[in-house]
């Protein structure tokens, strides 16, 4: 490491640091924290996103890192509901089969991992939870792994079956102002893709990322799932940022 850079693991301290700090409206950020004997120094626009530092050199995995977590853990809004989706380049998540274990690569499961280690919450779809069981923990990256509810607004869990330490939630009425009482402030949704759909046309997300994997399937578990017919016409087009990430891009949206 070169003594005046940042390396990407002093960047993710820092980011976990500004996670627990409180909120600021401020539109320039001049950030000075202690890392790890460190005295990181950097300057952020929430506005434009771009971020820069006169005393260390930023390469360009480390500015990524703070362009796509800074306007999470800084944002001065009460609650944040974030998702992400990993898909092939033909718009699938999963084999029929619901296999989806290769389509992204590591560079996309430390992400995963980090978005789960400023989360509050991790929401994941019953579906979801009955065929892959994940562990939905944050082990490949430094933070604390976030209260898990599961999405089951059918029923279809047994309470039995149910882990010790899990809730359930049938319902996303009223889900943010009870999300909000309990003091949550970063709501990560993980899949599957119905529950991530329903969230999304029900205008609950503030943001989602979309990591576009360098594969095509020729069909499987689509991506998103519209509950109703809506003409081409009609549909919003979106300005994403995006960043290489691996083999895979991805592309972080704002609602």
């Amino acid at each position: 490491m070169h003594k005046n850079s940042i390396t990407k693991k002093i960047a993710w301290s820092l980011i976990l640091k500004l996670n627990s700090a409180k909120p600021c409206r401020k539109t320039l950020l001049n950030i000075n924290e202690n890392i790890s004997g460190h005295d990181v120094d950097i300057i952020y626009n929430t506005k434009t996103n771009n971020v820069e530092s006169k005393k260390y050199k930023l390469d360009d995995s480390v500015i990524n890192l703070f362009k796509i977590f800074l306007p999470i853990v800084v944002s001065p809004k009460k609650i944040q509901f974030i998702a992400h989706i990993a898909q092939s380049l033909d718009g699938f998540i999963a084999t029929d089969s619901g296999e989806s274990r290769y389509i992204s690569s590591q560079s996309n499961l430390e992400h995963i991992h980090r978005l789960r280690a400023v989360a509050d919450v991790i929401i994941v779809g019953a579906n979801t939870f009955i065929e892959d069981r994940p562990k939905l923990t944050t082990r490949l990256v430094d933070g604390s792994s976030p209260e898990i509810y599961l999405f089951d607004p059918k029923k279809i869990i047994k309470i039995s079956d149910i882990p010790s330490g899990i809730n359930v939630i049938n319902s996303i009425n009223n889900l943010k102002r009870d999300m909000i009482k309990i003091g949550k402030k970063i709501i990560y949704i993980e899949g599957g893709g119905k529950t991530i759909s329903h969230f999304m046309n029900n205008k609950v997300l503030d943001r989602i990322h979309i990591c576009l994997c360098p594969i095509i399937l020729g069909g499987g578990r689509p991506s998103f799932i519209q509950e109703k017919y809506v003409r081409l016409n009609k549909l919003k087009s979106f300005d994403p940022n995006h960043y290489k990430m691996g083999e895979d891009v991805l592309f972080d949206i704002k609602f």
